[in-house]
């Protein structure tokens, strides 16, 4: 059986996407836990009651 032009295109460009996905992805920081997610404003900076 013949892939179609069309799969065969839409195929190529959904590769082509992940692969830049995988290039320019940030990079993933690993939290030690959840406080650091939940306290996310500097106590400074937080000057409102």
């Amino acid at each position: 059986m013949r892939t179609r032009r069309s799969t065969a295109i839409l195929m190529a460009t959904w590769v082509a996407t992940f692969v830049l996905y995988l290039f320019v992805k940030p990079d993933h920081t690993m939290f030690s836990g959840p406080e650091l997610v939940v306290n996310t404003v500097p106590t400074a900076g937080n000057t409102a009651p």
